[in-house]
């Protein structure tokens, strides 16, 4: 419980400081109460973007997130595989897989599709061209030879090389669950904003304080409620399946129970 709550305490924190760079404090709050109460328009600009407003740049930086999380994951087996003295596996199964995926980024960038993504065109020089083409084409061609490298048999050795390329779509699968913080962040925003707006239905006046008041701590408390348990489901995910699935490897003894449930099963023993 004192791990939890603590990681807890972090997380408050880690939001905090996010909200003050996407500009969120309880949605719109602040500038609800501004026109609704006093009159005047007060906006606190956000310190970075808003997402609600710029989705696709949240939805870039979500990825980029992601590949720095894969990638860490990705470092960590290699570290693993240095310790144990396996320097074989190090530069066929993490060396070879960095050069094979850094170069598909680099092929990735200057395309007409990133640029609808990012809103932005970005242009590499020939020579950096020239890199990702060989950086993808000598990872793919490495993998395709030496992930099977255990096989003896070359055709045998081949087409564990090709399923092991195809381990490229669990890659792009992985990187595109990394869109639901995308999804969190914004349902939370926009979730507050319908709040603030039904609490400011009210209007200027005592009932309408009242009423704005008893919406706004409810509604925000069930938001916040929701959106805790979103976000620690989904995060985990991402924790466990996606950056733990780069590395971790299970192990110990396997399961025994004390005593079988054979409800609907009976076992005869000859």
């Amino acid at each position: 419980m004192g791990k939890t709550l603590r990681m807890f305490k972090n997380c408050g924190i880690s939001t905090l400081i996010w909200g003050i760079l996407f500009g969120g404090y309880f949605g719109d709050a602040i500038t609800v109460i501004g026109s609704t109460f006093f009159g005047v328009k007060i906006t606190i600009p956000a310190l970075w973007f808003t997402p609600i407003e710029q989705p696709m740049r949240m939805l870039i930086y979500c990825m980029i997130f992601g590949i720095i999380h894969l990638f860490v994951g990705l470092g960590i087996k290699g570290y693993m595989m240095i310790k144990q003295k396996d320097v074989m596996s190090f530069v066929c199964d993490v060396v070879l897989w960095y050069v094979f995926l850094i170069g598909l980024i680099l092929l990735l960038v200057p395309t007409s599709i990133f640029a609808s993504l990012a809103g932005t065109t970005i242009v590499f020089p020939a020579w950096a061209n020239m890199l990702a083409k060989v950086m993808a084409i000598g990872g793919m061609v490495g993998i395709l030879l030496m992930a099977g490298r255990r096989a003896k048999n070359p055709v045998k050795r081949l087409l564990l090389g090709a399923y092991s390329l195809y381990d490229t779509t669990s890659w792009l699968s992985d990187l595109l669950s990394y869109s639901r913080l995308l999804a969190l962040g914004l349902a939370t925003g926009v979730i507050a904003q319908v709040i603030n707006t039904m609490a400011a239905m009210g209007g200027k006046s005592v009932v309408g304080v009242i009423m704005f008041i008893v919406i706004f701590i409810i509604g925000h408390t069930f938001n916040m409620a929701i959106n805790l348990l979103g976000a620690y489901v989904h995060t985990n995910r991402l924790q466990y399946v996606e950056f733990f699935g780069k590395f971790f490897e299970g192990g110990s003894r396997e399961f025994k129970p004390f005593k079988e449930n054979t409800k609907y099963v009976k076992v005869k023993e000859n």
